[in-house]
C-alpha cells in the first residue's frame, strides 16, 4: 500500500472521528441548572435610580437571546447609565452572541476608538473590558462591554469562542452573558474622567450582575 493511499485513510479516519465526535456533542448538550435571575440587580442603589427599558422589538428578534435586561440609572447629579445584560442558555445553534463590534454600526454609531481596559472594581478585584468611544450624528457615549462565562470574565470574541469550545468538549453548559454599560457624554467631555465615574457607579452594581446569572458560585 502506498503512502499516499495511507495518508488518505488516515486523513479520512481523522475526519469521521471529530465528524461523529461533532455528532455527539450536538445529541449530548448540556443544560444549565437554573435561570438568571436579573430581578436580583437592584433598580435603587445608593445615589442611583433604575428604570427598566426596552429597545425596539426587532433588535429583540436579532438578538436571539433567551433573557434580557435594559436598565437607565440617574444619579442625584442627572448623569445617566444604560445597563444591558442578555443571557444566552446555549451558545449553539444560531444563538451565539452578537458582538457590539458588529451591531454598533448597524445601529447607526461610529466606533471611534476601542481598547481593551483593566477596570479595577475594588477589593482587590479586576477585570479586562473592551473601552470603546463610540458617536452618532447626534451625540457621543462611552461604552464597557464583556462577556461572562462559567470560566469568568472573558473581553474578546475569540476568548469567547474558546471557551465555547471548551465546555462542549467538557460536556458543560455553554451558556453565556454579555453585559454592555455605556454612558452619554458631553461633546467636550473627558474620556478618562467619564471612564471613573462610570467604573464608580460599576462598582456598585457589580456583584449584584454577577450573582443574577446561573453560573455564579
Amino acid at each position: 500500500m502506498s503512502g499516499s493511499v495511507i495518508k488518505s485513510i488516515v486523513a479520512i479516519a481523522v475526519l469521521a472521528l471529530f465528524g461523529g465526535f461533532g455528532t455527539y456533542l450536538r445529541g449530548h448538550q448540556a443544560l444549565p441548572d437554573r435561570p438568571p435571575e436579573f430581578e436580583q440587580i437592584p433598580y435603587s442603589l445608593d445615589e442611583y435610580m433604575g428604570t427598566e427599558e426596552r429597545f425596539e422589538q426587532y433588535a429583540y428578534d436579532v438578538l436571539k437571546a433567551d433573557t434580557t435586561t435594559l436598565r437607565m440609572y440617574r444619579n442625584i447629579e442627572g448623569e445617566v447609565f444604560w445597563l444591558f445584560m442578555a443571557y444566552f442558555s446555549s451558545q449553539k445553534y444560531g444563538s451565539q452572541i452578537h458582538s457590539p463590534k458588529h451591531c454598533l454600526p448597524g445601529g447607526g454609531y461610529k466606533i471611534q476608538t476601542i481598547e481593551p481596559y483593566d477596570l479595577d472594581l475594588g477589593v482587590g478585584k479586576n477585570i479586562r473590558v473592551n473601552r470603546l468611544l463610540i458617536a452618532s450624528p447626534r451625540r457621543k457615549e462611552i461604552m464597557v462591554y464583556w462577556f461572562e462565562t462559567r470560566s469568568g470574565v472573558i473581553s474578546s470574541e475569540y476568548g469567547l469562542k474558546l471557551d465555547l469550545m471548551k465546555n462542549s468538549v467538557a460536556l458543560q453548559p455553554t451558556d453565556a452573558a454579555i453585559c454592555r454599560l455605556t454612558m452619554p457624554l458631553a461633546l467636550d467631555a473627558d474620556f478618562d474622567e467619564a471612564t471613573e465615574r462610570m467604573t464608580e457607579f460599576l462598582r456598585k452594581l457589580y456583584p449584584s450582575m454577577t450573582s443574577s446569572l446561573p453560573f455564579s458560585e
